[in-house]
């Protein structure tokens, strides 16, 4: 290297408390870096003369003859020095802008420095100073991200383990209000009108109770990344006979006509494929007319078998169909049928996550023609 650079060695070292010092009436100045004035000239200082030492190590290796070259402009920038300096400045509550633009003040000093001795700071010299610099900064970005997606995971983990600590602490009074209003429905005493305050009691409990059993099926499926399912030899026609049965009886206002053909059984999780068929005939009730009957059909191939769910009612406009499936969606259809919904929006989800966890595929599809239809397809083993 020249000796031009020697000099520049030369002058850093020699005014590297200047250099410093300068830098921090600067940044306490800036008003775009509100946060320095806060900080002791201790803190404010930290580990910023180790990274000016550094640069001035290397420029000195460099410059001596048949001496290895010292660190690189990204070694530097990317050192336990420039990393610890990031941290500091994280935890002292400097947002990524500010630390920049303290970093940019960094530079503009060493620059106004070298420009009044009359050193000229180019070539090799120039390109050392100021890659270290630019790697700093994006140390300062990547280590600001880091922090950031920390603290997002730790938000979301405690949300999550808040929703599953307050789900299953609801179960106890809220199994202990259907355990009693299904006991008063039972007295021979009770009168008309008590027992339809119960019967208004008891819908409202199962509500409640479908709302927290969505809740902590979200959390599950966050937590393990996926909905965990315990397949076992099922036959899915009973299971589907058995939920509309179900639903017959709830809503006895609506029609729901089951059709079977082929072979049923395979492996799923019943308790999974029956939550499934009770969200999608739950869903096309809910979105429903009560004088149009929902079609639930069932066929069996040989490699698996397929569920239909149909409804007639005001389509799902197509701008909805491709979120259908995510979390706290809703069908934005009349107010009515809105108000009819007994779920959070997380039935569709948990439906999906229950295809996706058996090796399946789910779709809808939505015309005032051919009304909505969800169809499921189902590997015969998961």
């Amino acid at each position: 290297m020249s000796h031009t650079l020697s000099r520049i060695t030369v002058l850093l070292r020699e005014r590297s408390e200047e250099i410093i010092g300068q830098w921090m009436v600067r940044v306490r100045s800036a008003p775009k870096i509100p946060r320095a004035r806060e900080l002791t000239d201790e803190t404010l200082r930290d580990y910023t003369p180790k990274l000016l030492d550094d640069l001035i190590d290397s420029l000195a290796q460099g410059a001596q003859p048949g001496a290895p070259d010292g660190a690189s402009g990204p070694e530097i920038g990317s050192s336990d020095a420039a990393k610890v300096h990031v941290s500091h400045r994280i935890a002292e509550g400097y947002s990524l802008a500010e630390e920049l633009r303290e970093l940019g003040v960094l530079r503009a000093v060493i620059v106004d420095v070298c420009a009044r001795e009359g050193v000229v700071l180019g070539g090799e010299e120039a390109q050392l100073v100021h890659s270290a610099l630019d790697e700093v900064m994006i140390t300062a970005a990547v280590e600001y991200e880091r922090a950031s997606s920390a603290d997002l995971r730790r938000d979301v983990a405690l949300h999550e383990l808040f929703i599953a600590v307050l789900g299953h602490d609801l179960r106890n009074p809220l199994s202990a209000i259907r355990f009693a209003t299904a006991a008063l429905l039972k007295r021979e005493d009770v009168t008309t009108a008590i027992a339809r305050l119960a019967q208004r009691i008891a819908a409202s409990t199962e509500r409640a109770v479908r709302m927290v059993e969505e809740l902590l099926d979200l959390t599950r499926i966050r937590s393990h990344h996926g909905l965990p399912v315990e397949p076992e030899p099922v036959d899915l026609r009973a299971i589907c006979q058995r939920v509309v049965e179900e639903f017959e009886l709830a809503h006895p206002e609506h029609t729901i006509r089951f059709t079977a053909h082929g072979d049923g059984r395979g492996k799923w999780d019943p308790g999974r494929m029956g939550q499934l068929l009770s969200n999608l005939i739950g869903n096309a009730v809910d979105y429903s007319p009560p004088e149009e009957p929902v079609h639930v059909e069932l066929r069996g191939h040989k490699n698996g078998v397929v569920i239909e769910v149909t409804n007639r009612g005001t389509p799902i406009p197509p701008e909805q169909l491709p979120v259908l499936f995510d979390p706290f969606r809703r069908g934005e259809q009349s107010q009515r049928v809105v108000q009819r919904s007994k779920g959070l929006g997380l039935g569709l989800f948990i439906v999906k996550s229950i295809v996706d966890a058996h090796g399946g595929s789910i779709q809808a599809t939505s015309t005032l023609e051919e009304g909505t239809t969800f169809r499921v397809k189902l590997p015969r083993s998961s």
